[in-house]
């Protein structure tokens, strides 16, 4: 039995893409979802739903797989040379580990596109592996990790009326656990490039990820807010 599928949503009037994965197998919610995540829900909002097309590109029935797929199909279009609206690199969340597992076994981040894709096309086995070895963390972990991304993603200078968030503090839910922008407080600002990402085309620099000092050719806009 499928427990989901892969898709990507294309915007029409940029050509930018949005890759995903879903659990919801009704007909209605297959034929309406399009996505998510705040940049492309911040596209959604500028252009309209109309704008936007959606191709299943399998059903699985193996989470697994579904998530090798969707790394699998990430690295593949920005290694061909796509714009994506995905700020991460698929799978799970958070993905910190499994890009450091990656550099540790084979030297690769995914600012170097081809080498990144081709890695994932060639290591299936061992790259599932790290898929599922950086999924596996504790709960405060991953908290903790998620909230680095409406940090990078969502305007938090103002106040969050509905959950008491101060400025400079992320929305939370009623746990306490990191949230998208409530309503009544300022829309994600639009993507904006790392620092990194405004030097010399071509630039070996050396990053450093979770305390692991990493090679990366700058002049990419790849978001690092999931690293």
């Amino acid at each position: 039995m499928h427990i989901g599928y892969l898709y990507v949503t294309r915007n029409a009037v940029d050509d930018v893409l949005y890759v995903g994965q879903s659990s919801q197998m009704t007909e209605l919610k297959v034929a309406t979802y399009l996505g998510s995540g705040d940049y492309f829900t911040q596209a959604i909002t500028k252009h309209g739903e109309q704008a936007f097309s959606k191709t299943i590109l399998g059903y699985y029935d193996d989470q697994a797989e579904l998530d090798y797929a969707e790394v699998l199909t990430i690295a593949r279009l920005r290694a061909e040379g796509f714009h994506l609206y995905n700020g991460g690199v698929g799978g799970p969340r958070p993905q910190r580990r499994f890009i450091v597992a990656m550099y540790d076994r084979f030297h690769v981040v995914p600012d170097l596109r081809d080498e990144w894709f081709s890695t994932i096309a060639e290591k299936r086995d061992e790259v599932k592996e790290f898929i599922a070895y950086g999924a596996d963390v504790s709960t405060d972990y991953f908290y903790l990790q998620l909230e680095a991304q409406p940090r990078q993603t969502q305007d938090v200078t103002g106040e969050g009326s509905r959950c008491g968030a101060t400025p400079g503090a992320v929305c939370r839910t009623k746990t306490g656990n990191p949230s998208r922008n409530h309503a009544g407080r300022p829309v994600a600002r639009a993507p904006r490039k790392h620092p990194a990402a405004v030097s010399t085309e071509g630039t070996q620099q050396t990053l450093r990820v979770n305390d692991v000092r990493m090679p990366t050719v700058l002049g990419t806009s790849t978001c690092r807010c999931c690293w």
